[in-house]
């Protein structure tokens, strides 16, 4: 028996025995005819005498391999316990690392996702009704003749509008049509007859004003000042508050234009920091982080929680940057009608059921309700209350962009959760905001817990990768939640009750004078008027988006800007299935927002000239 401090000088040994005889048995198998291995043109005795010493030598090869083999084992013994009583930890720490790596390559743990997932009755009906009518999807987008010939209409009634400059309630702006470009002397008369009509229900200083800008003039249109009825700025803060553009132009001066980098190198200044403060403390929550622009607050909040495998249940309603941030997730994806509990419901239920079919953990997915508070396609307003209690009953995190509502709704401009007192971190765990549209800034924040806002400063895409927002910006946003907190008088409260005069008075007016052609389906609390076509006789042979198109343009061309909604349908990839699952993004209809800086003169010209314009355009189809 070889002593077991000799292990390893045999190891190399049994290793220099085994390439020997590996050349050796190369060399008989490559020598042809001749087993020796050796050249042809030796004599046969010196070749028999060679072959005799290499058969020997073979012999006591193979039997050196041999012992060396059979001695392994107990030498091996030998070694590993004398190692044993000179270095445990090491044996220890090498025998873990053995037993870890065996158990990965043999015991391999069966996954819940890898369960094969059959497809409910509904959902084969659904399947094969959507194959039915849709039949298979054409190798190159094809457009039916309607809406071809919808479309070419449609642009040809379109008019180009190019603003020149916004101050309050009024825009001027540059209005071309796009299907002549040359000015003839009736384009003339129509702009000013449609100066006439505007003029005659405004203010004398008004008036002034639009007949000096509309004495302006360029080659192929006319520069006009009109009432503005299409933007966002609901409280005005960006057009109407001398005291946002000053803050905004002393911080030009201190800071410069740009940041130059990204919030995490050397993007971040102190007006970043106040802001996230500002509006952390004024909703009541652990922090706030700051992006540089609205639409990718909300792709980049959603993709940073919300990765592949997990699941959204998403509203119908919800806008583009929503859409964005659950397409970029990568997640499970379902829909649910546009605020219909009910339908919520159902589907919970179902996911609920499936859940227990395939034993699936409670904790094995995350699981995320996206919403809006405001929707900014229809005007209509989350039911809250029913959804939290939704929320907790089957256990999901709540993401709500409150981009719309915010600075609109609620006693103090909070938002739909103030409206429906539901408090942030408990009922609603991730709040986007963008700031582009009650702020009349740049820019948009996440708020919520720390955990919330710390995890999105290395998982925020839009945080990490893009240019933090100018300074200035910040700065003018935090004069105008300044201007929120101290003059609602001036901010708030003029906007609501705009609200609820325009609602009212039109909500009356399709009523009695249209007859219901158009209903208003907004929400009373909404800035955001939306009227659809009515599914009544009256209006089946009507062409619904030319219709609303024409409706536009000619309360355009009359001194008053609203805009419009062309039906629209989002495909999203169908977890079941090779096909999308088409969703319908936006009704068709006209949107007429409100702003704190109109007066009631505002409103009931708007009234006035959308009436007619109906009517025109009633009577032109008929």
């Amino acid at each position: 028996m070889v002593e077991a401090s000799r292990i390893m000088p045999n190891i190399y040994y049994l290793g220099f025995k085994s390439g020997q005889a590996f050349q050796y048995l190369s060399n008989v198998l490559l020598s042809g005819d001749k087993q020796d291995g050796y050249p042809h043109h030796l004599g046969d005795d010196t070749a028999n005498h060679t072959t005799n010493m290499d058969s020997s030598d073979s012999n006591t090869l193979f039997q050196d391999v041999l012992q060396q083999i059979y001695h392994f084992p107990a030498l091996y013994s030998h070694w590993w316990w004398n190692l044993v009583k000179n270095d445990p930890i090491h044996v220890l720490v090498e025998t873990t690392l053995i037993l870890s790596i065996l158990y990965i390559l043999i015991a391999r743990s069966k996954d819940w996702r890898e369960t094969e997932e059959f497809l409910s009755p509904q959902e084969e009906e659904e399947l094969l009704r959507e194959w039915k009518l849709r039949g298979r999807a054409p190798l190159t987008p094809q457009q039916q003749q309607q809406s071809s010939n919808t479309s070419n209409s449609i642009k040809k009634k379109q008019r180009r509008v190019v603003v020149h400059k916004v101050h309050g309630p009024w825009m001027d702006v540059s209005v071309g049509d796009s299907a002549t470009t040359t000015k003839t002397s009736s384009k003339a008369n129509n702009n000013k007859t449609s100066t006439t009509a505007t003029a005659g229900a405004l203010t004398r200083s008004k008036k002034k004003q639009l007949q000096q800008a509309q004495t302006t003039t360029t080659t192929d249109t006319n520069v006009r000042t009109i009432l503005n009825f299409a933007t966002y700025d609901y409280l005005g803060m960006c057009s109407n508050q001398p005291t946002v553009r000053k803050a905004a132009d002393q911080a030009l001066n201190t800071y410069g234009c740009g940041s130059c980098g990204p919030r995490g190198f050397y993007g971040t200044i102190d007006a970043h920091l106040q802001l996230e403060q500002a509006y952390a403390e004024f909703l009541k929550v652990d922090g706030a982080i700051l992006y540089s622009d609205g639409a990718s607050t909300c792709a980049s909040t959603i993709a940073a929680f919300a990765k592949r495998g997990d699941l959204i249940v998403a509203d119908e309603g919800i806008y583009e940057p929503l859409r964005t941030g659950v397409s970029l997730s990568r997640a499970h994806v379902k829909w649910f009608k546009h605020n219909d509990m009910q339908d919520l419901r159902r589907l919970l239920t179902q996911i609920q059921a499936h859940d227990q079919k395939v034993k699936r953990p409670l904790n094995a997915q995350r699981r995320f309700l996206v919403v809006e508070g405001l929707y900014k396609q229809t005007g209509t307003i989350v039911p809250l209350k029913e959804l939290v209690q939704l929320k907790h009953e089957f256990s999901y995190r709540l993401i709500l962009d409150e981009s719309n509502s915010f600075g609109c709704l609620g006693k103090t401009g909070r938002g739909v959760h103030e409206l429906y007192d539901c408090p942030l971190m408990h009922d609603v765990e991730i709040t986007t905001i963008a700031l582009e549209n009650g702020m009349g800034a740049i820019g948009g924040i996440t708020v919520g817990s720390d955990e919330v806002v710390e995890h999105q400063r290395l998982s925020g895409s839009g945080y990490c990768f893009s240019a933090s927002s100018p300074p200035f910006t910040a700065t003018a946003a935090i004069q105008s939640l300044e201007l929120l907190q101290t003059n609602k008088e001036t901010t708030l409260q003029p906007l609501q009750d705009n609200v609820a005069y325009l609602h009212h008075k039109l909500t009356q007016l399709c009523h009695v004078t249209l007859e219901d052609v158009l209903l208003v389906t907004s929400a009373p609390e909404s800035p955001i008027l939306f009227l659809q076509v009515a599914d009544i006789p009256e209006t089946r042979d009507l062409d619904e988006l030319l219709f609303l198109e024409e409706v536009v343009q000619e309360c355009l061309m009359h001194g008053v800007t609203t805009s419009n909604n062309k039906k629209s349908t989002t495909s999203i990839p169908n977890e079941f299935s090779s096909m999308a699952c088409v969703v319908e993004s936006s009704p068709p209809g006209i949107r007429i927002t409100v702003t704190a800086s109109h007066t009631h003169e505002h409103l009931d010209h708007c009234l006035r000239i959308f009436s007619e314009s109906v009517e025109v355009v009633l009577n032109r189809s008929q």
